[in-house]
């Protein structure tokens, strides 16, 4: 247990270091958008959120990205007046803000609450814009579940006389832990270029890449609404109160509309958040549906069981048999998830990489920035690319090995019950499928 607790740990610490690497991107040095980052949940573990008030002016647009959130969590962005009944609309966007996902607005939304609902990995981003004549005052509401791992479903089954005619045989090796320290280093050659085409300077690009490492890519306009809040000070009445004070003694409550219409919405929102994971399993008859309500941004998203993934019969369905089953079962199954996170981030960044240098090839030679300066920065980033693909690999044959230790374990534990040779008739079919669908592609 103590690899698979150390493969944890260091997948926990890269993955916090590749937060905020693919905030949405535009080639418009007006775009200034706001950081929402995530709080912790004191009250559910693994949980997060994050509650903003602003107030936008007439035929304006504001630019918002969130970080913070893992791939397994079910996130929600909840958008609402907190006066009266205007119209507010809402875009969402992943990668670019031109790569438009979905857009709500308050007058045909439920109850006037903007709600998105979705799972991704990296940054996503929202643009909120007012076409009325007065200005709106607005909360935003973005909470994230626990994180749920389900969808890949368990590959075990109760063994009998038909499912123990299958065979098979073994194999495994490695190590590495420099994935996302790559995938950030491209991000970083990408977005420094890019930057240094918006500001139209043709020897920055060294300098600005060089800023960027000491700060996070953090919003770049200075938020003007009136703060940040957790998610406990939204169920448990500060941010209400603050709304409500704040109304008295700054807010034109008879021109926006009444404060009621408001909190009325921030109730029904703050009520969505207690026990909200607990809500949603309950609405959802199955983990599909579940996974079904909530959009996957991105094709490098799954959240579908693996295609012909073999199943292993074994003396027991569940790990309640044997104390020998719990351990190695647990390890069988988390790392399954960890091959899943290990193949989004290569494909989300991949992604994100190919489209940031196709739009650097489209307009090469724009702003002031030579063709020649852009082939320059292209072969740093195709070869960041290239030492990304053999982290990739490093890491990959790394979680392999873990693979076949739990297998291995689980071997030992099936022989006291009466099946033997079960990783040579079935543990190896089920590695040789786990190693040909998560191998890298090309």
């Amino acid at each position: 247990m103590k690899k698979i607790k150390k493969i944890i740990a260091t997948f926990i610490l890269l993955f916090i270091a590749g937060t905020g690497l693919a905030q949405p991107f535009n080639l418009d040095e007006k775009i200034k958008p706001v950081k929402l980052e995530l709080q912790d949940d004191k009250k559910y573990e693994g949980a997060k959120g994050i509650t903003a008030n602003a107030t936008i002016e007439a035929d304006s647009t504001h630019y918002y990205y969130v970080v913070g959130h893992d791939l397994f969590q079910f996130v929600d962005v909840y958008i609402f007046s907190n006066y009266g009944n205007p119209k507010l609309e809402a875009t969402l966007v992943k990668d670019s803000w031109k790569d438009v996902h979905e857009t709500q607005n308050t007058l045909s939304a439920d109850e006037g609450i903007i709600d998105f609902k979705l799972r991704t990995y990296g940054d996503f981003g929202f643009r909120i814009t007012s076409a009325d004549n007065e200005p709106v005052n607005y909360t935003i509401v973005v909470y994230a579940t626990e994180p749920v791992m389900e969808y890949l479903d368990s590959p075990f089954v109760k063994a009998n006389d038909e499912n123990l005619g299958k065979t098979g045989s073994g194999g495994a090796g490695g190590s590495s832990n420099m994935l996302l320290y790559i995938a950030l280093g491209v991000a970083l050659l990408i977005i420094g270029f890019l930057g240094a085409k918006v500001l139209g300077r043709k020897k920055t690009t060294n300098l600005l890449l060089v800023l960027l490492l000491f700060a996070p890519l953090s919003g770049f306009a200075q938020f003007q609404g009136g703060g940040f809040w957790d998610p406990e000070s939204t169920r448990n009445g500060t941010y209400e109160s603050w709304l409500r004070s704040e109304s008295s003694r700054t807010l034109r409550e008879s021109s926006m509309g009444r404060l009621s219409d408001g909190l009325k919405r921030l109730r029904d929102v703050s009520g969505s958040m207690k026990g909200k994971l607990d809500d949603v399993l309950k609405k959802y008859k199955a983990i599909k549906e579940l996974y079904e309500a909530y959009t996957g941004l991105g094709d490098c998203i799954s959240s579908v069981p693996l295609p012909g993934a073999p199943s292993l019969p074994t003396f027991c369905e569940t790990a309640a048999c044997g104390s020998c089953f719990v351990d190695a079962r647990k390890r069988l199954l988390e790392v399954r998830y960890y091959f899943e996170k290990l193949k989004t981030i290569y494909t989300c960044t991949k992604r994100f990489t190919d489209g940031a240098i196709a739009l650097g090839d489209n307009v090469s030679g724009v702003h002031g920035v030579s063709g020649l300066a852009w082939q320059s920065e292209r072969i740093k980033i195709q070869k960041s690319v290239t030492d990304m693909q053999k982290a990739y690999d490093s890491k990959y044959i790394d979680l392999l090995e873990d693979l076949q230790a739990s297998l291995v374990d689980l071997n030992e534990c099936e022989a006291q019950y009466g099946i033997p040779d079960w990783y040579d008739r079935f543990g190896y079919l089920y590695y040789d499928f786990i190693k040909f669908h998560y191998a890298r592609a090309n």
